[in-house]
């Protein structure tokens, strides 16, 4: 158990709000309201309006439900902006019909999405995502590798922040020239050790009889609560795609 950021705790569920009511509801229906939800968002049409800003109310009503720092989905939406912004410079640059409202249209879209999904990712830990996207019929493969793809990304930051100590050891701080040169050398020894290290936790995994799946969670039943609260979303954006 640490304190993170804004005095936010984590705990055994790995996520960075444990304690909101989003993380005690089961992943399964979260998972689906989240998809649901995006591909109705998705299919609301370019002159919609004040519905725009109703589904942004409906998702700062969500926010305040998972109690995530406003620091936390800044940094997400921010990290997306460049795409988001080349994504809506095209109708503006093509000249199509009403291209300032596709572009809108656009952004609103893509940061909704990326919000819901922010949200679901900070109150659901990786391994109920990957089971509920093993019970709706995705490929195994699919959920072996984000499964490794996830755990591994923390031992290569490890090595990267290993290597980082190491070199401030020897150079004695911050280096004024060569930066690049440096962090390209210090990405490709993460490498190197990255490749090795996976040879052997391979191996040792293989060694402890692994046969390509992990034991899969045992599968509890919504509780009413959950259920409802998990269509309460996708519900009112569909009625107000209708509307």
């Amino acid at each position: 158990m640490k304190l993170g950021a804004a005095g936010v705790t984590e705990v055994d569920t790995g996520v960075p709000a444990p304690a909101s009511p989003l993380a005690r509801m089961d992943a399964m229906v979260k998972f689906c309201a989240a998809l649901c939800t995006v591909l109705g968002i998705s299919t609301f049409p370019v002159h919609a309006g004040w519905r725009y800003p109703a589904v942004l109310a409906l998702l700062c009503v969500l926010w305040v439900l998972a109690r995530l720092p406003g620091r936390y989905l800044l940094r997400r939406l921010l990290a997306a902006t460049p795409f988001i912004a080349m994504a809506a410079v095209l109708p503006l640059a093509s000249a199509v019909p009403d291209g300032s409202r596709l572009a809108l249209a656009i952004v609103w879209k893509a940061y909704s999405a990326i919000l819901l999904l922010s949200m679901l990712a900070a109150t659901t830990p990786v391994e109920g995502i990957v089971e509920s996207m093993r019970r709706l019929g995705a490929p195994r493969g699919l959920a072996l590798v984000a499964t490794l793809m996830h755990r591994y990304l923390f031992v290569l930051l490890e090595e990267w922040r290993r290597i980082a100590r190491a070199r401030e050891c020897r150079t004695g701080g911050r280096v004024a020239r060569g930066r690049i040169r440096i962090w390209a050398n210090q990405a490709a020894m993460v490498f190197v050790r990255g490749w090795e290290r996976a040879e052997r936790v391979g191996n040792a995994m293989l060694a402890r009889g692994f046969r390509g799946e992990f034991p899969r969670l045992r599968s509890a039943t919504p509780r009413p609560r959950d259920l409802a609260l998990g269509l309460a979303l996708p519900l009112a954006v569909l009625a107000l795609r209708v509307t």
